[in-house]
């Protein structure tokens, strides 16, 4: 059973008073740079790669075309300066990590510029690394959303289920925090978490960190960017990015700035408990040349809003989230870097969020408590360089990952029981052991490509029990345990064609082998072993037309495809039988499922830049789609439900004058249960489980100079999810979605301290999201996973 959150100790507080007592002015960063003279967007490129910020390079169409070279240690404005001497074109800051170029003006000359731009300032072009080459956002010919870190502050947006908010093309269910699914453009299994893999890759920067467990739901603290690939990714990522990936890229470690940050909070929420986090970072340089360490840590307590009068309790489903993360790396020299790190953090939720349609809002009755601990745990060691031919990044990495549950199973227990309370609980341990080897072109090359190697070899373990409590032995139980092993070689090239034309081939050989052994035991009846081998090997392929002749356009056609492995189905009640085709299921065996996309998109920068627009109309065929359903028992197993579609179109939008940004973002989804399995009783007419037909989004921000250094900022947001189904199945397909929400926040900074405050879910919409509470009453009961209602948060933070 899960731990009691309030039992915690973990050094985070320790960190955080460290943190507050740590107030040393930062030295002026200084840099090391190995970047050859040449094209000046490559140049800049590589400035921005090896300095880890964003550099904006819309308007260098006006700037000289070389640029100079720098080899060295620089700070970030001698390094600019020294690059752009004589481009006729100079910079300005938009933060820490962001800087765009600008035309100088023609009179008086000057060699370059530095002026910091308010806060909410956006630039167009960001560097996406999730293609496996670092490459300027608005040059990709791949459906793409980065997200820098100043976004991700002015916008609210602490962990995955904010990014689903700005990000309309992306869906996280809302069963709780450690326990929800990601989806991308409208590819949707359904709501459940069973056996399946992950629909999408998510990746730490080079570390994968999920294979079919759900989301660990990490806190966004000191996120250099976030970048979400939609579609399937299978040729770069492999199994489990079916419908796409969601690359997390922390700031790295400076070995030239001794700096710190340090911010809390509180918020109340209507008609619930109060919430507060604690968070700080602080980045060491090391005392020998080329050394650093960044470490960062938060702790968070949200509080519960969910009643439940029949236990007595009021706000059952507080939630506390406390993590840190230590990086460190070492120059080596010129060409080489070594890095690693180590991360955790765990999740306790005192209890699920769910209520009961038809009765008082925010309530539900039961006779237990249903408590969740996620606790996830990476530590990883990777080099990267330069060869005379190419450039080389390796890494390695152990992850652990163990999800608790506890669901009350009184109401409708799987086997018969003695009356009263039963609990049932699911306790699952995931160990991989994963590394990656990837060598690229040199830039400049003629012809660009990237060749890679992939392995891992993942362990998991899975206990079951149904308990009569307070006390009493298991009236049913599994243990099973899965043994996973990967292999994969991988790569692209990129050919000109010449006239602007790119063709991008790419692709991915993979081979995967799983063993299942399981023993289900129930009271007065034989133990049930099961013991099965599934493998598969293939080959994913991806290919990319791409037209970008002119600096305002990029315009390609796409098609790729991505898979998911079959397996076993094992959980079972005594006298549950698993079949085999042509009969009813379950299956013993659900069949590996596969998906094309087919695309065609561009991106444009209109009306002298103030304008980007990007715009994909897509198609995507599903064949065998795995789903996680439930028995008639409540328990869980997987189905291949048939054949889907999804057809539709997407919209994105940025205007900016002056220090006002605009952006806008428009889904439109046709996602179709083309042909259902016969075995399944799907409803077609559902579509795809949880995917609305359309969903948007839009957000504005403008910052007010108020001189020496001050500013005021006022960021909005307005997201509208439409409405959908739960499920494919004709039993638990409730309707929800349909509903908006909106968010605003205040800002008054300083440059060193910043006072924030923000109304979220503004008008207190109870809109029904996209989640099930519990799988036992989902048949009999008509549950709802509401919005947390309107809540206010004030925010002080503080940069040494």
């Amino acid at each position: 059973m899960p731990r009691d959150a309030r039992s915690r100790r973990t050094p985070v507080l320790g960190l955080l008073l460290a943190i507050t007592a740590f107030g040393a002015e930062a030295a002026t960063p200084r840099l090391a740079f190995n970047i050859p003279s040449g094209p000046l967007n490559r140049a800049l490129l590589d400035f921005a790669t090896q300095a880890s910020v964003s550099i904006g390079v819309s308007r260098t169409s006006a700037c000289a075309a070389q640029g100079h070279a720098l080899v060295g240690r620089y700070s970030l404005e001698d390094g600019l300066k020294r690059i752009l001497a004589g481009s006729g074109c100079g910079y300005r800051f938009i933060d820490a990590h962001a800087i765009e170029i600008t035309p100088l003006p023609p009179k008086p000359p000057v060699v370059a510029t530095v002026a910091r731009a308010p806060a909410t300032a956006d630039i167009a072009e960001l560097v996406v690394v999730a293609t496996r080459r670092p490459t300027p956002a608005d040059r990709l010919a791949y459906p793409v959303s980065a997200i820098e870190s100043r976004t991700l502050q002015s916008q609210g947006i602490a962990d995955t289920a904010d990014v689903a908010l700005i990000v309309p093309s992306m869906t996280v269910t809302n069963l709780g925090a450690g326990r929800d699914k990601i989806l991308l453009r409208g590819l949707s299994d359904g709501p459940l978490t069973g056996r399946t893999q992950s629909m999408v890759g998510l990746y730490l920067d080079d570390v994968r960190l999920t294979y079919n467990a759900p989301d660990p739901d990490l806190r966004l603290t000191d996120m250099a960017q976030v970048e979400v690939l939609r579609g399937p990714q299978g040729a770069l990522y492999g199994s489990g990015s079916l419908g796409g990936v969601v690359h997390y890229i922390t700031q790295a470690a400076d070995p030239a700035a001794l700096a710190g940050r340090m911010s809390v909070s509180a918020s109340a929420t209507q008609g619930g408990a109060p919430s507060a986090v604690v968070e700080g970072m602080i980045n060491l340089p090391a005392p020998w040349r080329g050394g650093a360490a960044r470490l960062v840590a938060y702790r968070e307590a949200d509080g519960g809003y969910i009643d439940d009068p029949a236990l007595r309790l009021s706000n059952v489903n507080r939630t506390v989230r406390q993590g840190f993360r230590l990086s460190a790396l070492q120059t080596l020299d010129e060409d080489w870097t070594l890095k690693a790190g180590v991360m955790g953090q765990s999740i306790n939720a005192d209890d699920t969020q769910y209520a009961l349609a038809g009765g008082p809002a925010y309530q539900r009755r039961n006779l237990l408590r249903e408590p969740h601990d996620n606790d996830f745990s990476e530590g990883h060691v990777g080099l990267e360089g330069a060869l005379d031919w190419g450039d080389v990044r390796w890494s390695t990495a152990t992850v652990r990952h163990r999800v608790v549950s506890r669901y009350d199973a009184s109401a409708a227990p799987p086997v018969p029981t003695p009356p009263g309370a039963i609990a049932y609980d699911d306790d699952d341990a995931i160990s991989s052991l994963v590394t990656e080897a990837t060598v690229a072109a040199k830039d400049g090359a003629p012809i660009q490509w990237l060749a890679g190697v992939f392995y891992a070899h993942t362990r998991q373990s899975i206990s079951l029990s149904l308990t009569p409590q307070p006390t009493g032995a298991p009236v049913f139980g599994e243990t099973r345990r899965d043994r996973l092993n990967e292999r994969a070689l991988f790569g692209q090239a990129a050919l000109p064609l010449g006239h602007g034309l790119t063709l991008t081939l790419g692709g991915r050989a993979f081979a995967s082998d799983t063993v299942v052994s399981s023993v289900v035991t129930a009271a007065g009846a034989a133990p049930i072993l099961v013991s099965n081998r599934v493998s598969r090997s293939g080959f994913a392929p991806k290919i990319v037309l791409a037209y970008d002749r002119t600096a305002a356009a990029v315009i390609y056609v796409e098609a790729a495809e991505g898979y998911r492995t079959g397996g076993v189905n094992t959980t079972g009640a005594t006298g549950q039988v698993f079949s085999a085709p042509p009969g009813p299921e379950p299956y013993r065996l659900y069949q590996a499922d596969e998906l094309w996309s087919f695309e065609a998109g561009g991106r444009f920068r209109l009306l002298d830049d103030r304008l980007t627009l990007r715009a994909a109309l897509f198609e995507a065929l599903w064949k065998n789609i795995q789903s996680d359903e439930l028995l008639a028992t409540g328990l869980p197993f997987t189905a291949n439900i048939g054949d889907g579609s999804n057809r539709g179109a997407e919209l994105e939008a940025a205007w900016r004058s002056g220090a006002l940004v605009v952006h806008g973002a428009l889904l439109i989804n046709g996602p179709e249960l083309d042909k259902a399995n016969p075995a399944f009783p799907a409803r077609p007419e559902i579509g795809l489980a949880g995917v609305p037909r359309v969903s948007a989004s839009t957000s504005a921000g403008y910052t007010w100079d108020l001189g020496n250094d001050r500013t005021v900022s006022l960021d909005g947001r307005l997201v509208y999810t439409g409405p959908s189904h739960l499920t494919f199945d004709a039993t638990t397909s409730p309707r929800m979605g349909g509903y908006a929400t909106a968010r605003l926040a205040a800002a008054l900074a300083d440059g060193q301290w910043r006072v924030t405050a923000a109304l979220d879910n503004l008008t207190d919409t109870r809109g029904n999201t996209f989640a099930y509470g519990n799988p036992f009453t989902l048949r009999s009961t008509v549950q709802v996973t509401p919005l947390r209602p309107r809540t206010f948060t004030v925010s002080l933070a503080r940069r040494f």
